[in-house]
């Protein structure tokens, strides 16, 4: 965790890299904070399927019962949208958890996922995760998968559902064709 917290410092700092990889693409340090947050909500949505890439047990069980809590107050809120009383709340997988050690854990899992080094690698990793979202909410998660300000990467992992050779070669092309650099061995640390 304190490993985590300086990499975050490292990235916030007014002086800190203004790109970082990102499943092995260069993309501006914001965004990587986004892609956080759009991938922690994906894991509380589908946990326990990220629960091996905790680093610890201890971490996992404390993950185990916020993503616990969270599921009933999203079933609490799905009920109530149901009856009409009001709108299904996304905020109950989104926002981040109160507890510093569940939000590390969560991050930490996120930033392993994020620091792959290529977006194939990473759609394999991503595949249960994102199935058992979609089996959960399909409109919730589609609105993970492709969150606002989240980098063109990421969404297109996400968003790639086929595992065919075919189908990774054209999400290579089509973050290649948007502009996006490949990380190489030189930007792994500073750029």
């Amino acid at each position: 965790m304190l490993r985590l917290q300086h990499h975050f410092d490292r990235l916030l700092d007014p002086d800190g890299p203004q790109s970082v990889g990102s499943f092995g693409w260069l993309i501006p340090t914001a965004q990587h904070f986004i892609d956080l947050r759009a991938l922690s909500a994906l894991i509380f949505m589908a946990w326990p399927c990220a629960r091996e890439l905790a680093d610890t047990e201890a971490l996992a069980v404390l993950v185990d019962r916020e993503a616990e809590k969270r599921r009933t107050e999203f079933a609490k809120s799905r009920a109530e949208a149901e009856a009409g009383r009001r709108r299904q709340a996304s905020h109950h997988y989104s926002d981040p958890a109160v507890d510093p050690a569940v939000a590390g854990a969560v991050l930490g899992i996120a930033a392993k996922l994020l620091a792959a080094p290529d977006e194939n690698e990473t759609h394999e990793v991503m595949v249960p995760i994102i199935d058992r979202a979609k089996e959960r909410n399909f409109s919730m998660s589609y609105q993970f998968r492709s969150f606002g300000g989240s980098s063109y990467p990421l969404r297109a992992i996400l968003l790639t559902s086929r595992r065919d050779r075919d189908a990774l070669q054209r999400m290579e092309q089509r973050i290649e064709s948007k502009g996006f650099s490949r990380l190489t061995g030189a930007d792994q640390f500073t750029r």
